[in-house]
């Protein structure tokens, strides 16, 4: 399992930075945003679970979603938030596989559909580069951010590379006055 301290205190991948806490990649969303995001993948995203995500995600095999719910939802729900806010799909993507992977992977998990998406379709972010992933607009929009108030929400997505899908949803959160923030997903 890739659940450690071992790593960047933001983000939890390798950290190769000597005498720093942070990644480089942490260190620019500091820059850019005056703080951090505290984001843990339960897996590496190493070729296994790229064909994992291929089957799942892209290709629409739902079963699949039992191989980590179990272990992830557990993890999600040991987390102390009042707030499990799970990253939506655009409407294109649901009507075309007909599940929103995030959720499919949550079993017994108390989450909020506070988010969705501004469009209805989307270029995914996996057919990206890391610029493009980096400049992507907001795709989010809050609903009902009174909820949200004070309260410790936790953010949960399938795959973390970048970070930019869940800084996009964090920075909402933050704006509308919460008082902690932080992600889990699958893998990193």
């Amino acid at each position: 399992m890739y659940w450690d301290n071992r790593g960047c205190a933001g983000c939890g991948k390798e950290n190769t930075i000597k005498n720093s806490l942070l990644c480089s990649d942490c260190q620019t969303w500091r820059k850019f945003y005056g703080w951090n995001l505290h984001q843990r993948g339960l897996y590496r995203y190493n070729e296994a679970m790229k064909e994992y995500m291929q089957r799942y995600k892209f290709n629409g095999d739902y079963r699949l979603r039992m191989v980590f719910q179990y272990e992830f939802s557990k993890v999600v729900n040991e987390q102390e938030a009042d707030l499990i806010v799970p990253i939506p799909v655009t409407l294109g993507t649901m009507q075309t596989r007909g599940f929103n992977q995030v959720i499919g992977l949550l079993r017994e998990v108390p989450y909020q559909p506070l988010l969705r998406t501004k469009t209805s379709s989307k270029v995914a972010q996996s057919s990206k580069t890391k610029e493009e992933r980096l400049t992507t607009k907001q795709p989010f929009i809050l609903i009902s951010p009174e909820k949200v108030i004070n309260k410790r929400v936790l953010l949960v997505d399938d795959v973390y590379t970048t970070g930019r899908t869940l800084y996009h949803a964090a920075v909402l959160f933050k704006q509308a006055g919460c008082k902690e923030i932080g992600s889990v997903s699958l893998a990193r």
